[in-house]
């Protein structure tokens, strides 16, 4: 039964479904559903007091699924309200296997139905939801309606040191994050495309080079982490130093427009990042590809049974193996919520994570 129908409360025998139906395209009905006379929607369930005990304990070994090696499911998560009757906007209907979403389009300010829908994704599911957006001028996309961005970070908090303006602006972020127990933020990070700034630039990122977005990390970094939270960067993540690398959980590519698997590798092989290999997360674009699964020019330089046909892009991301012979550490793709569509829903992306996780197994260690 899809997870977009309804779960329903009975009793009935314990049993559940292997652990390997996290990855596959769809789930199996679970037993207390063959006897039962009242249910409710999926899309209503406010937490695990609403699901079947086999359900419970399904979604028990999920979250300790997510803490083994696997491919992490991702994505930039759009049109997020979780409220009315569409499943594709709420957290709770994404696929078991997607790991952590980042939130596209929110500043911080959650509804109450955001908040529970928030709270199911993490607390049930076992996923995470980041805070997300273009991090180009200190002060981007949090500045006080009224205020002048370098006037009220440079000036006011950081008391015109610039660098203490990156420090402000990074615990005000940690602040609305621990405010409405978001999980972390996506340091969107894209000078060489168009938005370079006060805070963005081509320099390394590091103690001797772009100082500013080194105090920023270190900020973000001492606050988020320690308390269970995630610090990733996507856009030029290969702009990191060695050192600052150590402080980021995930490097995540936009390898939108590349057309073959030695192009993509291309693009993330970067070495001097640390445990570059399996913290590296690689994304097709779905707002235009959404239908056909990433572009339909891609060809899969190692596994022929993917060249040129829908679905490749991702499905070759999901199973590459790295030069040292590990496995890619995850896929993901930009508005994600494209894919709900699809018949299945989300149908490329559970399949890449299908095929990634156990069609193709790959070396994680």
């Amino acid at each position: 039964m899809r997870l977009r129908n309804y779960l329903y409360i009975g009793i009935a025998a314990l049993s559940f479904v292997a652990c390997s139906d996290w990855t596959e395209t769809e789930r199996v009905t679970f037993p207390e559903q063959e006897d039962i006379t009242r249910h409710i929607p999926f899309i209503e369930a406010q937490g695990e007091e609403d699901l079947m005990p086999s359900q419970r304990e399904y979604y028990r070994q999920l979250r300790e699924y997510r803490k083994t090696p696997h491919v992490k499911g991702f994505g930039w998560y759009g049109n997020w309200t979780g409220k009315g009757t569409n499943p594709q906007n709420y957290l709770k209907m994404l696929p078991d296997s997607v790991d952590f979403v980042s939130l596209w389009g929110a500043r911080g300010y959650l509804s109450d139905e955001q908040k529970a829908d928030l709270k199911f994704f993490q607390e049930v599911k076992g996923g995470k939801a980041l805070l997300c957006w273009i991090v180009q001028d200190i002060g981007s996309a949090i500045t006080p309606q009224g205020k002048d961005m370098h006037q009220y970070w440079v000036e006011e908090l950081g008391e015109g040191d610039p660098v203490k303006g990156s420090i402000a602006y990074a615990n005000a972020i940690c602040d609305t994050i621990e405010k409405y127990n978001i999980d972390g933020f996506d340091i969107d990070y894209e000078p060489g495309y168009g938005h370079s700034g006060t805070i963005a630039n081509g320099q390394e990122i590091s103690p001797k080079g772009n100082t500013k977005m080194q105090a920023f990390i270190e900020t973000l970094s001492a606050r988020l982490r320690p308390a269970g939270r995630m610090l990733v960067m996507d856009g030029q993540p290969d702009l990191l130093s060695t050192e600052t690398s150590k402080l980021i959980d995930h490097y995540i590519y936009q390898a939108y427009w590349e057309s073959n698997t030695n192009s993509v590798i291309r693009k993330i092989n970067h070495p001097h990042l640390e445990d570059w290999e399996r913290k590296t997360i690689i994304t097709a674009e779905f707002e235009q590809g959404w239908r056909t699964g990433g572009i339909t020019y891609y060809s899969s330089s190692v596994r022929p049974e993917f060249r040129y046909i829908y679905g490749a892009q991702l499905f070759d991301y999901a199973t590459m193996d790295l030069p040292s012979g590990k496995r890619i550490g995850g896929i993901g793709t930009y508005h994600m919520e494209y894919d709900f569509a699809n018949e299945p829903s989300y149908k490329w992306l559970r399949t890449a994570l299908y095929y990634g996780n156990q069609v193709y197994p790959g070396k994680f260690e």
